[in-house]
């Protein structure tokens, strides 16, 4: 049996990042967001999260470039939150590793329109920034950063969204129901190991008499 080559990996039709790419190049941009979604989907379950969030920003950018704000935005919001899931993570192995990320969080906050979290996101790479090097000064902080504070949020759109398919749909949904589970599924965790926390106290009393 023939080992699988990378050559054969970039070629492989169900290479679904390179399907999407390839459609975002001949202008598909529909087909481009269900392609990007789908890898973004399976990129999570894998455990993945970086490039899950590539893909979503990808994504959310097709959906621009066909008139869906409204549904950009949202997938722009989900990547910032992921940026920052992955930068939570990255703090205990790599400080470098949990800046960059978080930097991108602050970008996405920013074209997801949440300007609020975008100002707290900042105010967290700056204090990461300054722990990391004593020769960071508030006059060389934004050099260090590769962002901008100031930077505008994309605006608004007043006007009714364009049509989408039930593709796009289908595959928007399915991707943040999948968010949804994982996020849910830590939170969960959290609250069992907090109950078996409070019945420890009289488990070792019963013990103790």
């Amino acid at each position: 049996m023939e080992a699988t080559t990378w050559k054969d990996k970039v070629a492989d039709p169900s290479n679904l990042w390179l399907r999407a790419t390839r459609s975002e190049e001949d202008g598909r941009f529909e087909e481009a967001t269900v392609f990007y979604l789908r890898d973004a989907a399976a990129c999570l379950s894998s455990g993945l999260g970086v490039r899950a969030a590539l893909s979503c920003s990808c994504a959310a950018n097709c959906l621009e470039k066909t008139g869906n704000i409204h549904a950009a935005r949202n997938l722009y919001f989900e990547t910032a939150k992921m940026y920052e899931e992955e930068a939570a993570a990255a703090f205990g192995t790599s400080i470098r590793e949990a800046l960059w990320l978080l930097q991108e969080a602050h970008d996405y906050y920013i074209v997801g329109g949440d300007a609020q979290k975008a100002t707290q996101v900042y105010d967290q790479c700056a204090s990461l920034a300054r722990k990391s090097s004593p020769f960071i000064t508030g006059e060389t902080l934004n050099q260090v950063l590769r962002i901008r504070r100031s930077a505008p949020s994309r605006p608004v759109s007043l006007g009714l969204p364009q049509p989408q398919t039930s593709d796009i749909n289908g595959a928007i949904e399915g991707f943040l129901r999948l968010r949804e589970m994982q996020v849910s599924k830590p939170a969960a965790s959290a609250e069992t190991s907090s109950a078996k926390a409070r019945r420890r106290p009289s488990i070792e009393k019963s013990i103790a008499s």
